[in-house]
Protein backbone atom coordinates (compact mmCIF):
# COMPACT_ATOMS: atom_id res chain seq x y z
CA UNK A 1 0.00 0.00 0.00
CA UNK A 2 2.44 1.77 0.75
CA UNK A 3 4.31 1.61 -2.73
CA UNK A 4 1.15 2.12 -4.82
CA UNK A 5 -0.55 5.09 -2.84
CA UNK A 6 2.20 6.86 -1.46
CA UNK A 7 5.46 5.40 -3.13
CA UNK A 8 7.27 5.11 -0.34
CA UNK A 9 9.02 1.70 0.50
CA UNK A 10 8.96 0.23 4.03
CA UNK A 11 12.77 0.89 4.39
CA UNK A 12 12.38 4.67 4.09
CA UNK A 13 10.44 4.48 7.25
CA UNK A 14 12.63 6.16 10.28
CA UNK A 15 9.99 5.51 12.99
CA UNK A 16 6.68 4.90 13.70
CA UNK A 17 4.12 6.38 15.78
CA UNK A 18 1.23 4.96 17.59
CA UNK A 19 0.41 4.18 21.21
CA UNK A 20 2.50 1.67 22.73
CA UNK A 21 0.22 -1.33 22.59
CA UNK A 22 1.93 -5.05 21.77
CA UNK A 23 0.98 -5.33 18.54
CA UNK A 24 2.54 -1.58 17.79
CA UNK A 25 5.61 -2.62 19.72
CA UNK A 26 5.63 -5.80 17.98
CA UNK A 27 5.64 -3.69 14.39
CA UNK A 28 8.19 -1.74 15.08
CA UNK A 29 10.49 -4.23 15.83
CA UNK A 30 9.86 -6.30 12.83
CA UNK A 31 10.30 -3.11 11.07
CA UNK A 32 13.78 -2.43 12.86
CA UNK A 33 12.27 0.95 13.60
CA UNK A 34 12.15 2.76 17.02
CA UNK A 35 8.50 3.43 18.21
CA UNK A 36 7.67 6.52 19.43
CA UNK A 37 5.23 5.62 21.86
CA UNK A 38 1.91 8.03 21.68
CA UNK A 39 2.40 10.98 24.49
CA UNK A 40 -1.41 11.23 25.34
CA UNK A 41 -1.22 7.90 25.78
CA UNK A 42 1.52 7.32 27.84
CA UNK A 43 0.29 10.62 30.05
CA UNK A 44 -3.16 8.95 30.38
CA UNK A 45 -1.28 5.44 31.29
CA UNK A 46 0.47 7.71 34.09
CA UNK A 47 -2.72 9.42 35.61
CA UNK A 48 -4.99 6.70 35.43
CA UNK A 49 -2.61 5.07 37.75
CA UNK A 50 -1.71 7.82 39.93
CA UNK A 51 -5.98 7.94 40.56
CA UNK A 52 -6.01 4.80 42.20
CA UNK A 53 -4.61 6.03 45.09
CA UNK A 54 -7.70 8.32 45.47
CA UNK A 55 -10.35 5.78 44.37
CA UNK A 56 -12.20 5.75 47.51
CA UNK A 57 -12.89 9.85 46.76
CA UNK A 58 -13.70 9.34 43.34
CA UNK A 59 -15.72 6.20 43.96
CA UNK A 60 -18.10 8.69 46.47
CA UNK A 61 -18.09 11.47 43.99
CA UNK A 62 -19.17 8.60 40.99
CA UNK A 63 -21.82 7.62 43.57
CA UNK A 64 -23.14 10.97 43.84
CA UNK A 65 -23.68 11.83 40.60
CA UNK A 66 -25.40 8.72 39.69
CA UNK A 67 -27.82 9.73 42.43
CA UNK A 68 -27.77 13.14 40.48
CA UNK A 69 -28.57 11.62 37.38
CA UNK A 70 -32.22 9.93 38.21
CA UNK A 71 -35.19 12.33 37.52
CA UNK A 72 -36.19 13.28 41.17
CA UNK A 73 -32.77 14.74 41.97
CA UNK A 74 -32.13 16.18 38.52
CA UNK A 75 -35.60 17.71 38.71
CA UNK A 76 -34.10 19.44 41.91
CA UNK A 77 -31.19 20.25 40.54
CA UNK A 78 -32.60 21.71 37.07
CA UNK A 79 -34.22 24.55 39.90
CA UNK A 80 -31.02 25.68 41.04
CA UNK A 81 -28.36 25.77 38.10
CA UNK A 82 -28.09 24.62 34.18
CA UNK A 83 -25.38 22.33 35.34
CA UNK A 84 -25.92 19.08 35.11
CA UNK A 85 -23.59 15.75 36.23
CA UNK A 86 -21.20 14.32 34.73
CA UNK A 87 -19.96 10.14 35.12
CA UNK A 88 -16.08 9.20 34.71
CA UNK A 89 -15.50 6.76 32.11
CA UNK A 90 -12.75 4.07 32.72
CA UNK A 91 -10.81 4.58 29.61
CA UNK A 92 -9.85 8.37 30.08
CA UNK A 93 -8.93 10.34 32.87
CA UNK A 94 -9.90 13.64 32.03
CA UNK A 95 -13.28 12.17 32.21
CA UNK A 96 -12.32 11.88 35.85
CA UNK A 97 -11.21 15.48 35.60
CA UNK A 98 -14.49 16.61 34.65
CA UNK A 99 -16.54 14.68 37.20
CA UNK A 100 -14.44 16.32 39.54
CA UNK A 101 -14.60 19.62 38.25
CA UNK A 102 -18.61 19.31 38.16
CA UNK A 103 -18.94 17.82 41.37
CA UNK A 104 -17.48 20.89 42.59
CA UNK A 105 -19.91 23.15 40.98
CA UNK A 106 -22.45 21.72 42.09
CA UNK A 107 -21.36 21.56 45.54
CA UNK A 108 -23.33 25.03 46.58
CA UNK A 109 -26.69 23.78 45.32
CA UNK A 110 -26.84 20.28 46.75
CA UNK A 111 -28.91 20.35 49.76
CA UNK A 112 -27.29 18.43 52.92
CA UNK A 113 -30.97 17.92 54.40
CA UNK A 114 -32.04 15.73 51.63
CA UNK A 115 -32.77 12.74 52.98
CA UNK A 116 -31.96 10.84 49.46
CA UNK A 117 -28.49 12.80 49.49
CA UNK A 118 -27.48 13.08 53.04
CA UNK A 119 -25.53 9.71 53.13
CA UNK A 120 -24.03 10.26 49.72
CA UNK A 121 -22.40 13.61 50.10
CA UNK A 122 -18.55 13.25 50.82
CA UNK A 123 -17.54 14.63 54.35
CA UNK A 124 -15.49 18.05 54.70
CA UNK A 125 -12.06 16.07 54.88
CA UNK A 126 -12.85 14.09 51.34
CA UNK A 127 -14.04 16.89 50.06
CA UNK A 128 -10.60 18.97 50.78
CA UNK A 129 -8.70 15.81 49.28
CA UNK A 130 -10.90 16.52 46.02
CA UNK A 131 -9.74 20.08 46.58
CA UNK A 132 -6.42 19.06 46.33
CA UNK A 133 -6.91 16.57 43.64
CA UNK A 134 -8.48 18.97 41.65
CA UNK A 135 -5.96 21.30 41.19
CA UNK A 136 -3.24 18.87 40.43
CA UNK A 137 -5.53 17.74 37.77
CA UNK A 138 -5.70 21.00 36.48
CA UNK A 139 -1.79 21.46 35.37
CA UNK A 140 -2.16 17.59 34.18
CA UNK A 141 -5.12 18.78 31.76
CA UNK A 142 -3.08 22.07 30.65
CA UNK A 143 -0.29 19.32 29.57
CA UNK A 144 -2.85 16.78 28.09
CA UNK A 145 -4.90 20.30 26.32
CA UNK A 146 -0.56 20.92 24.67
CA UNK A 147 -0.37 17.56 23.73
CA UNK A 148 -3.65 18.02 21.25
CA UNK A 149 -1.36 20.71 19.47
CA UNK A 150 -0.76 20.97 15.61
CA UNK A 151 2.42 22.18 15.82
CA UNK A 152 3.83 20.42 18.78
CA UNK A 153 7.46 18.09 18.93
CA UNK A 154 8.80 15.40 20.66
CA UNK A 155 11.04 18.17 22.01
CA UNK A 156 8.19 19.97 23.96
CA UNK A 157 6.79 17.09 25.30
CA UNK A 158 10.14 16.14 26.62
CA UNK A 159 10.08 19.13 28.42
CA UNK A 160 6.41 19.08 29.76
CA UNK A 161 6.58 15.65 30.95
CA UNK A 162 10.06 16.70 33.00
CA UNK A 163 8.56 19.03 34.19
CA UNK A 164 5.81 16.47 35.79
CA UNK A 165 8.29 13.87 36.64
CA UNK A 166 9.49 16.64 38.97
CA UNK A 167 6.03 17.34 40.81
CA UNK A 168 4.96 13.54 40.61
CA UNK A 169 8.01 10.98 40.63
CA UNK A 170 5.35 7.91 40.14
CA UNK A 171 4.87 9.57 36.60
CA UNK A 172 8.18 8.33 35.89
CA UNK A 173 7.30 5.19 35.32
CA UNK A 174 5.52 6.22 31.97
CA UNK A 175 6.42 9.18 30.96
CA UNK A 176 10.32 9.11 31.85
CA UNK A 177 12.88 8.43 28.77
CA UNK A 178 13.60 5.15 30.39
CA UNK A 179 10.57 3.85 31.28
CA UNK A 180 9.20 0.51 31.12
CA UNK A 181 6.67 1.07 28.52
CA UNK A 182 9.34 2.60 26.05
CA UNK A 183 10.03 0.67 23.21
CA UNK A 184 13.72 2.25 22.23
CA UNK A 185 15.39 3.84 25.40
CA UNK A 186 18.07 5.13 23.86
CA UNK A 187 16.40 6.74 21.10
CA UNK A 188 13.98 8.73 23.97
CA UNK A 189 16.49 9.47 25.78
CA UNK A 190 19.35 10.51 23.36
CA UNK A 191 19.79 13.20 20.88
CA UNK A 192 18.67 13.68 17.52
CA UNK A 193 19.14 16.55 14.97
CA UNK A 194 15.52 15.81 13.62
CA UNK A 195 13.61 15.49 16.66
CA UNK A 196 11.75 18.82 16.02
CA UNK A 197 10.23 16.92 12.85
CA UNK A 198 8.59 13.88 14.96
CA UNK A 199 4.85 13.75 15.72
CA UNK A 200 5.20 12.95 19.73
CA UNK A 201 1.24 11.87 19.28
CA UNK A 202 -0.88 10.15 16.93
CA UNK A 203 -3.99 11.69 18.08
CA UNK A 204 -4.32 13.51 14.57
CA UNK A 205 -4.56 9.97 13.54
CA UNK A 206 -7.15 8.36 16.00
CA UNK A 207 -9.39 12.37 15.10
CA UNK A 208 -8.69 10.62 11.60
CA UNK A 209 -10.65 7.76 12.78
CA UNK A 210 -13.57 8.89 14.15
CA UNK A 211 -14.02 10.89 11.20
CA UNK A 212 -13.97 7.56 9.14
CA UNK A 213 -16.14 5.66 11.50
CA UNK A 214 -18.91 8.71 11.56
CA UNK A 215 -18.91 9.42 7.51
CA UNK A 216 -18.84 5.27 6.60
CA UNK A 217 -21.45 5.16 9.32
CA UNK A 218 -23.95 7.87 7.64
CA UNK A 219 -22.80 6.72 4.23
CA UNK A 220 -22.46 2.91 4.12
CA UNK A 221 -24.79 2.09 1.58
CA UNK A 222 -24.17 2.33 -1.91
CA UNK A 223 -20.81 3.42 -0.98
CA UNK A 224 -17.74 2.56 -3.13
CA UNK A 225 -14.48 2.61 -1.20
CA UNK A 226 -12.63 5.15 -3.55
CA UNK A 227 -15.33 7.55 -2.95
CA UNK A 228 -14.67 6.82 1.07
CA UNK A 229 -11.71 7.65 0.48
CA UNK A 230 -11.98 10.57 -1.42
CA UNK A 231 -14.67 12.33 1.08
CA UNK A 232 -12.08 11.65 3.74
CA UNK A 233 -9.47 12.87 1.78
CA UNK A 234 -10.99 16.16 1.48
CA UNK A 235 -12.47 16.28 5.35
CA UNK A 236 -9.27 15.25 6.77
CA UNK A 237 -7.81 18.48 4.22
CA UNK A 238 -10.12 20.42 5.21
CA UNK A 239 -8.21 23.31 5.97
CA UNK A 240 -6.29 23.72 2.72
CA UNK A 241 -9.43 24.09 0.36
CA UNK A 242 -13.10 25.58 -0.44
CA UNK A 243 -15.75 26.57 -2.02
CA UNK A 244 -13.46 28.85 -4.35
CA UNK A 245 -11.25 26.25 -5.35
CA UNK A 246 -14.48 23.85 -6.28
CA UNK A 247 -15.29 26.83 -8.54
CA UNK A 248 -11.74 27.10 -9.86
CA UNK A 249 -11.70 23.19 -10.86
CA UNK A 250 -15.04 23.52 -12.04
Amino acid sequence: MLQRDYGVQLAQCRFLVADNCAVNRRLATLMSVPLVGCASHRLNLAVQADMASHEEDLAAVQALMVKLRTLTQSAKLRLKTPLRPVLRQDTRWSSTFEMVRRYLQLLEFLDAEDDDLMDLLPPPAMNKRLQALYQELCDIESVSKALQGHDVDLLDVREWFDELIAVKPQYGRYIGPRANIVHNPDFEAGCYEQVKSIPPTSNVVERFFSIARVTFGHQRHGLLPRTLETILFLRQNRSYWDATTVDNLS
